[in-house]
């Protein structure tokens, strides 16, 4: 293996997999794919279109991680769990696909502008052909008080044109099948000229004499070190890769110095500009059960026009919440988070018990009717000032960072956010919604009030698992990776992933990550001269070459 393999991919998510996939049938290289979880076939309901709200409440499948105790919260730690499998979030999540609002790319570097990574973006859509849901009653009223409330409908939502919009927006999927980009590009693809390795540790980066050479990890309890021809590229994640590179001597020099670490690079920015969409939900019971089953209806605009953002830029999403369809596993998931302390929620034993508790309350006829008839409107906050930062605990590559997403840290993020909060409060008023039913349950729907809706936004408030920023791409000097998505200062490493990410989209970054995978193989392509054999599969579409798009 180690004089054959060209290119090492860490991390077999959104980006690595739309990475991995792209660049084995357009080329003869060979490519390994490292990915610390678990294979996709062990966990079925990663490949269902149905299976997300059973990921959601699977260890197997989630990477446990939390915050630190965050100022925005009230002294509260936050959950920052992501997937944990072949397909990484993008296994696990609810299938929305939408590329962002077109003016997201402007605070991108140069060639990462919407006109660039538009052409990207269609030709991950030729592959995924991500479609709307049909309306149901429910989300037809809603898309009606949506109306009334200023917004106009469009279905899709994938043109780069955002504010003021409410639709049914388009999800990866295909009949019962999800549609991932490990599904399509890995799962499905025959190359024979890549390897994926699952349930391996990569525990540092190779770096000998300034240049990337290849990785050290463990496999059921082996260490081995695999050396890589060409490169090695990192996609395993905003919170995993950073981690990974200070783990590797590459990082603040105090961080290195701290642990001990033998510096290979010393960054300063590297774990820094973490930022994610936080979010609270409100509940509301209808007079009837609720009839839509995925998260197949949002709305964008923009609620605070006294942030620096272009005035047509929305910085708000709202998306429509089923209780019948997955409270039950979400609460699977949150509660142990919530009334466990950390070191009792690492024992299985006591999450166990409190999930115990919770199927048996959902088993109580009463409830389950109750749960059946309540809906949610989900308040993200698309475009956060505030900037955390992660850095290692130790070093030891099995122990979670310490990770500080910074939530309201900006006085101008909890003001968006309430502004959200008081907009969905009025689609909710609307004749529609009093028609379906819309008796407020959350004590952020009851109330207008700043001090108010303040305490509630502290107490309800949650990731949306957005994680992105921590090796920020860009040409200026603080921006530790290059816009070919080279990490500065060492030769033949790459990070692709939502790490480079400066700015976050306002929308989901399932459809972004993938696009940074697909670019990162332009990049390669090109760079190394790589052409396509006559074994090699062919893409669906007419790739755009790095040349073309950078």
């Amino acid at each position: 293996m180690e004089n054959t393999i060209d290119f090492i991919i860490v991390g077999a998510g959104s980006a690595g997999s739309a990475l991995a996939g792209e660049l084995a049938r357009r080329s003869d290289a060979t490519i390994l794919v490292i990915e610390s979880g678990p294979a996709a076939e062990r966990n079925p309901e990663t490949l269902s279109a149905d299976g997300f709200k059973y990921c959601f409440a699977n260890d197997n499948v989630m990477r446990d991680r939390f915050s630190e105790k965050l100022t925005g919260l009230n002294g509260r730690s936050a959950y920052q769990g992501t997937g944990w499998t072949a397909g990484g979030s993008g296994a696990v999540n609810g299938m929305v696909y939408t590329p962002g609002d077109a003016k997201d790319f402007n605070s991108w570097p140069a060639g990462w502008q919407w006109q660039d990574v538009s052409p990207v973006f269609k030709r991950l859509e030729a592959e995924l052909q991500p479609q709307a849901r049909e309306a149901t009653g429910f989300t037809q009223a809603a898309i009606d008080a949506g109306n009334l409330s200023g917004f106009a409908h469009k279905d899709g939502l994938m043109d780069g044109d955002l504010k003021g919009f409410i639709g049914h927006n388009a999800m990866n999927y295909q009949g019962d099948k999800r549609q991932s980009s490990y599904q399509v590009y890995l799962h499905q693809a025959n190359l024979p000229h890549l390897e994926l390795m699952t349930e391996t540790l990569v525990h540092r980066v190779l770096i000998e004499d300034g240049k990337a050479v290849g990785v050290e990890v463990e496999q059921y309890g082996r260490r081995q070190r695999i050396y890589a021809n060409k490169e090695v590229i990192l996609a395993a994640g905003a919170l995993e890769t950073p981690k990974l590179l200070m783990l590797s001597g590459v990082g603040p020099a105090t961080v290195l110095d701290q642990f001990s670490i033998e510096p290979k690079l010393i960054q300063p920015a590297i774990g820094q500009n973490l930022h994610d969409h936080p979010n609270v939900c409100m509940f509301f019971r209808g007079k009837q059960k609720t009839d839509f089953g995925y998260p197949q209806l949002y709305a964008f605009d923009r609620v605070n026009a006294l942030t620096a953002l272009p005035a047509e830029q929305p910085d708000t999403c709202f998306a429509f919440f089923s209780a019948p369809i997955t409270l039950h596993q979400s609460m699977l998931r949150m509660v142990p988070t919530i009334v466990l302390p950390k070191i009792l929620y690492r024992q299985k034993a006591a999450r166990t018990a409190v999930r115990s508790l919770v199927n048996l309350a959902f088993k109580i006829s009463p409830l389950r009717r109750f749960v059946d008839q309540i809906y949610g409107i989900v308040v993200i906050l698309g475009k956060p000032e505030s900037r955390g930062s992660l850095t290692l605990r130790s070093s030891d590559a099995r122990d979670q960072a310490i990770i500080n997403p910074a939530y309201y840290e900006h006085p101008d993020d909890l003001l968006t956010m309430i502004n959200g909060v008081k907009r969905a409060q009025q689609i909710a008023s609307q004749t529609q919604m009093q028609a379906w039913g819309n008796q407020p349950l959350s004590a952020g729907a009851k109330t207008t009030e700043f001090s108010a809706l303040k305490q509630w936004i502290a107490s309800a408030t949650m990731t949306t698992f957005h994680f992105c920023g921590t090796c920020m791409m860009g040409d200026n000097d603080d921006a530790p990776v290059n816009p070919r998505l080279h990490l500065k200062g060492i030769d033949g490493l790459r990070i692709a992933d939502a790490s480079v990410i400066p700015e976050v989209p306002v929308s989901a970054i399932n459809a972004p990550s993938m696009m940074i995978g697909l670019r990162a193989a332009d990049f390669i392509l090109d760079e190394h001269g790589l052409q396509p054999t006559a074994s090699t599969h062919e893409s669906s579409s007419t790739p755009q070459t790095a040349s073309e798009t950078a």
